[in-house]
């Protein structure tokens, strides 16, 4: 692998196949603890982009990478060297011709699948198309992160935050939250989707009174062994399923941020659709779990209305101004949760981007912050959780 790690004016040189001993984190309460991503390696492309790391396949000798910026696919080897490159999203009969919900995941060392909004593409490492799995329903996805991890494998099944087969029975509102489901698995085997997952009792979203806006309980979904974690987007709870009953989840952990700003129930006879306000409040962005009880949490604690009111006054339709206030005084970052207490925030370096890849607490992969250094080549930063 070249490693040419750009970060303080040096060049810091180390071997991919080098493999660290898990760094042992102090026994100092987790509330007192100050930890750290401490970068250590990197993949390094000859490609300007914006690349982003999607996966490495089971035998580590192929990395799947896409470009943010024209959904253009790479699948390299160990060295950064770019063995393939297409892109798959178009109207030809092997593209995926709806939008891409998610980061693409290995199923094997030699097939890959994407998820999109109309269902998975299954594609080999040359990108040639073999299978497509499209639900028969109308996906109905509030709001769509195309860079989120949402799909998780176990054995022959898939599991996606995919929504939209209760709306297309006429279900809106309370009836909705009563009756959906949140995620659909998806059977290699068989080919089918079926759905999963009813809100939890626990949560607020299944509430029998109060409608929530859709964009408030988008899902994010993991799974560790033989547990699926779950979360919802404006809610600070984790929820614990066994993969063998997704019906009820069997514990649920209240992450205890210092402020966390909820969104309101809507208004039934509100006709709008989507309400600004709903952007600026708290989020979970992804729960990533650690093992032995432990997660990284990746979130945002919103803003109260006296914070967020004048912005949207002044920002008028800006989008770009109302993000760019808003991100100046919303608190944003990854902690670590033990069920119980979070840590500080995890201290990144200006130099990382987004986590798109966690293998372990020692291999924690991260794209470079292109507002922060412009490379004429790409560069996907390898991590450790450390203390600081």
């Amino acid at each position: 692998m070249k490693n040419r790690l750009l970060i303080f004016g040096f060049i810091l040189l180390a071997g991919f196949s080098c493999q660290s001993k898990e760094p042992k984190l102090p026994d100092t309460p987790l509330s007192e603890q100050n930890l750290k991503f401490e970068i250590y390696d990197s993949l390094v492309v000859d490609y300007l982009g914006n690349l982003i790391l999607m996966d490495i396949s089971p035998d580590q000798k192929h990395f799947l990478l896409i470009d943010q910026n024209t959904d253009s696919i790479f699948v390299t080897d160990p060295m950064g060297v770019i063995l393939n490159r297409y892109i798959r999203s178009g109207e030809g009969p092997e593209d995926y011709n709806d939008t891409r919900s998610g980061l693409a995941k290995f199923i094997s060392n030699t097939e890959f699948i994407l998820p999109a909004t109309r269902g998975m593409y299954l594609y080999s490492l040359a990108g040639d198309l073999n299978q497509k799995y499209t639900v028969d329903f109308y996906s109905d996805v509030a709001i769509v992160v195309s860079n989120s991890d949402n799909i998780a494998l176990n054995g022959n099944k898939i599991y996606t935050n995919l929504s939209g087969r209760y709306t297309d029975q006429g279900f809106e509102g309370v009836e909705y939250q009563q009756k959906a489901r949140k995620i659909e698995v998806l059977d290699l085997q068989t080919g089918e989707f079926s759905p999963a997952l009813p809100f939890p009792k626990a949560s607020r979203f299944s509430s029998e009174t109060e409608i929530h806006p859709a964009i408030a309980y988008y899902t994010n979904l993991a799974i560790l062994d033989d547990s699926l974690f779950v979360s919802f987007r404006n809610e600070a709870t984790i929820y614990i399923y066994s993969l063998s009953n997704l019906d009820s989840a069997f514990s649920f952990k209240v992450i205890p941020f210092e402020k966390f700003i909820l969104a309101k129930p809507t208004d039934p006879n509100d006709d709008a659709a989507f309400r600004m306000r709903d952007l600026f409040v708290g989020t979970v962005n992804r729960v990533i779990p650690l093992g032995n009880g432990e997660f990284i949490v990746d979130f945002l604690s919103g803003l109260s209305d006296e914070e967020v009111d004048p912005i949207l006054n002044e920002a008028g339709t800006d989008f770009s101004k109302m993000f760019e206030e808003a991100n100046k005084i919303n608190t944003a970052g990854r902690v670590v949760f033990d069920g119980k207490a979070i840590s500080p925030i995890i201290e990144k370096p200006e130099i990382l981007g987004s986590l798109t890849k966690f293998v372990s607490r020692d291999e924690i992969w991260f794209a470079l912050n292109f507002s922060e250094v412009e490379n004429d080549y790409s560069v996907i930063y390898k991590t450790r959780l450390a203390e600081k």
